[in-house]
Formats: C-alpha cells, structure tokens, sequence
C-alpha cells in the first residue's frame, strides 16, 4: 500500500484515489483542503485583475505560490 501525504500541510491522504482526495498540481501532491485554499485565497482574486489572461503567467503564480506554501507549511494570501 503507498501512503500519499499533501507537500503543504504534511498530512496523510487517506481518502481513496477514485473519490479524488487529492489533486497532483506541478509535480506536487496537495489535499483537497489545501487545493481548495489555494484556489480561494491565492489564485482567484489575483486572476481577477490580470487581463488579458496568460498561461505562462498563470503557471508561475501557481508555483510560485505553492513553493512558498511548502516553504512555511500553510497558505497566505497574496496582495
């Protein structure tokens, strides 16, 4: 059996792969809750403002962000 823990929060996955517990987001594994943070609190209210929208741009937010997050174990908003 593999044991899957989230790079953000160092919790265990314990939800099984079909229900889609976890989320595999540039080479790293994030829990569902944390995915949910990211999205929330870092990633949309930033792709409000960005027009005309970018890809390359979209990217380097996210991993940016989540280095960052992995970096100090929790998820902080970005102005």
């Amino acid at each position: 059996m593999k044991s899957l823990k989230c790079d953000v929060c160092h919790k265990d996955i314990t939800t099984e792969v079909n229900q889609r517990g976890y989320f595999h987001v540039s080479e790293r594994d994030l829990c569902e809750t944390c995915y949910e943070q990211m999205e929330r609190s870092v990633v949309r209210p930033i792709i409000r403002t960005k027009q005309p929208f970018n890809y390359e741009w979209f990217d380097r937010l996210v991993r940016d962000s989540m280095e960052k997050a992995i970096a100090k174990g929790k998820w902080e908003a970005r102005q």
